[in-house]
């Protein structure tokens, strides 16, 4: 089966529908990181309230962190994370979790390569690996 492209429009108009289901609800959306897909949440960042724009140069999603930096919870290697809706359990995007040269931490300090570099990327010398009371900061944050 071939690939289907969509157009820079379509794109544009289906992640405005998953900014208005992020923000839906009392709370904010976020980004959950955690030791595993279903294991111990490590760190959240809460987005702001519109939780991004659609950028008009392609359509993408960009992500905007909420004023506040958040604190990582507890010491572990990140290796999956979601982006979550206002309600707190609606899972918008999900994936692997490694560091900008597509490696996972050990835990141990070393690093072990994946082959790839994941769709949550952590920026820092650690690899994947979170420190309790470390900051969770957002840089760039394009999703679509």
């Amino acid at each position: 089966m071939r690939d289907l492209t969509l157009t820079q429009s379509a794109r544009a108009a289906r992640n405005a529908g998953s900014i208005a289901q992020a923000d839906a609800g009392a709370g904010n959306s976020a980004i959950k990181l955690y030791t595993a897909q279903g294991g111990t949440l490590l760190a959240v960042r809460q987005l702001a309230k519109p939780c991004g724009t659609v950028r008009p140069a392609d359509g993408r999603i960009q992500l905007t962190a909420d004023t506040a930096n958040d604190v990582v919870a507890a010491t572990g290697v990140a290796a999956w994370g979601e982006w979550v809706a206002a309600d707190g359990t609606t899972v918008l995007a999900a994936g692997p979790v490694t560091d900008e040269d597509g490696n996972v931490s050990d835990g141990v300090g070393g690093l072990t390569p994946t082959g790839d570099v994941g769709p949550w990327v952590l920026q820092g010398t650690t690899g994947t690996l979170l420190y309790e009371g470390g900051l969770v900061l957002l840089n760039t944050g394009l999703i679509g």
